[in-house]
């Protein structure tokens, strides 16, 4: 749930910066950072710190500079790379979720 909402909110800020509502666009882009967040704060990196959680944070981490720089820059390639990366992110969950 988390992630669709991440990438709804990419989709309603890029239509924002094509309608060049920069009020619009920061507030989606700032909801995508909060969600993108909320998924790096149910990372248990005191628990259980495994390399690929590590990775997983920076992955997040990265999410939300990324986000912050579509923001600044107006640029609808970075918010396409995020939604990308997200997307990736989703399609392994729901792959681990099907096995399970």
């Amino acid at each position: 749930m988390l992630m669709e909402g991440g990438l709804d909110r990419i989709a309603q800020a890029k239509g924002a910066m094509a309608r060049r509502d920069v009020a619009s666009k920061g507030v989606f882009i700032s909801k995508a950072i909060g969600i993108v967040g909320g998924l790096r704060e149910g990372l248990d990196l005191d628990n259980a710190p495994s390399e690929a959680l590590v990775r997983q944070d920076s992955l997040y981490h990265y999410m939300m500079t990324r986000l912050a720089e579509a923001n600044a820059r107006n640029d609808q390639k970075m918010l396409d790379e995020v939604a990308g990366l997200l997307i990736t992110v989703k399609e392994g969950w729901d792959a681990i979720a099907t096995v399970q």
